[in-house]
């Protein structure tokens, strides 16, 4: 199920209405796809965390407000590398001739 990219995006605008220090700097909303979060319900039932990874970059709108492109989304599982098989016989080198280049 991780192999989904689910992801939505959003916007982060400046608070225009912030009058104290407990109010938030930025605001907007991101909405998330009902994918995005069958997924998020899958891996929480398979004991996984809920985790978002969110990304920020920087924009201008066309009226030039200055905003927040986000992103959301569900971090992918790491691929474990394959690890290949020790071959420990030095045999093989010293085995090597010019007959086995296909060349």
């Amino acid at each position: 199920m991780y192999d989904n990219k689910n992801q939505s995006d959003g916007a982060i605008y400046t608070n225009n209405y912030k009058q104290n220090d407990k109010q938030p700097d930025w605001t907007g909303k991101v909405e998330i796809s009902r994918d995005m979060l069958k997924e998020l319900v899958t891996i929480v039932k398979e004991g996984g965390s809920g985790e978002l990874r969110v990304a920020l970059w920087n924009r201008t709108s066309k009226s030039g407000n200055e905003y927040k492109y986000a992103r959301l989304d569900i971090p992918q599982k790491k691929e474990e590398p394959k690890e290949e098989p020790v071959n420990d016989s030095s045999d093989d080198i010293e085995s090597f001739t010019d007959d086995d280049i296909p060349f």
